[in-house]
């Protein structure tokens, strides 16, 4: 049976210590007072993906994970190719070094299943749906981050 540390005139010192520690901990590191995203510093990063023939990929979304610190930074890519990492930390990403991958775009009808039938292949291989196999990486620094073309090779 457990017993409580409250006496007849309320929860002893210890108890209240506790309870305050359990308090600070829910307003700790990832949580804000008002509810919304801690502050966080983010630079500007813009690119552009190629599939290997030098065409753009014209959709998806490219992400930048940090998967030791469980963040990911994702943008949509336009029919062009290009994209601008946007987050409810900011617009951009905040320093680091950062593993990349490509996944299709869920909203585009190629990526939906249809008549049961499985979608169709992206135009890229497989490798690039996760950032631990891709290859790919991205170095944001303190300033504004125009990175060099992502080629999605065969």
């Amino acid at each position: 049976m457990l017993q409580a540390s409250f006496s007849r005139f309320g929860p002893s010192r210890r108890a209240r210590a506790a309870l305050a520690a359990l308090a600070l901990a829910a307003v700790a590191p990832g949580c804000s007072e008002d509810g919304g995203v801690p502050p966080m510093q983010t630079y500007p990063v813009k690119g552009s993906v190629k599939l290997g023939d030098g065409k753009p990929l014209g959709s998806g979304v490219v992400v930048f994970a940090l998967p030791e610190q469980g963040l990911e930074f994702s943008a949509p890519v336009s029919p062009d190719g290009s994209f601008e990492l946007k987050s409810s930390y900011g617009d951009g990403a905040p320093e680091g070094t950062y593993k990349v991958r490509i996944e299709r775009d869920p909203a585009s009808p190629d990526s939906q299943l249809r008549a049961g039938r499985k979608a169709p292949a992206p135009p890229y291989p497989a490798r690039y749906a996760d950032e631990n196999t891709s290859g790919l990486t991205a170095v944001v620094t303190p300033s504004p981050n125009d990175l060099k073309p992502f080629v999605l090779t065969r």
